[in-house]
């Protein structure tokens, strides 16, 4: 299954990760788009680390806007990221 994780609040953090967890066992393939105060995710160790496995994408309006560096795994995008992530998944979660 394509799973789409759009992200929009970091304070969801505790069940982000490990929905992303369980899913990558399932063999399932998951993106992530990064936007708003879910940009904050970023700067989290372990959710950059399951950048590896998966294709992250950060706003890059709303990185800019909070001073937030993403390490390298995660790449700067767009809102043209994030429909296009919405349109390539078979299921949707938003947090």
């Amino acid at each position: 299954m394509k799973l789409g994780v759009l992200i929009t609040k970091a304070e969801y953090r505790g069940y982000i990760i490990p929905v992303i967890r369980a899913a990558l066992k399932r063999g399932d393939e998951v993106t992530v788009f990064m936007m708003d105060d879910g940009c904050h995710l970023a700067n989290d160790r372990e959710f950059a680390s399951l950048a590896g496995d998966v294709k992250v994408n950060i706003c890059d309006l709303n990185r800019g806007q909070r001073g937030i560096e993403p390490p390298a795994e995660i790449h700067s995008g767009s809102q043209y990221d994030n429909i296009r992530m919405v349109r390539g998944t078979e299921r949707l979660l938003v947090f």
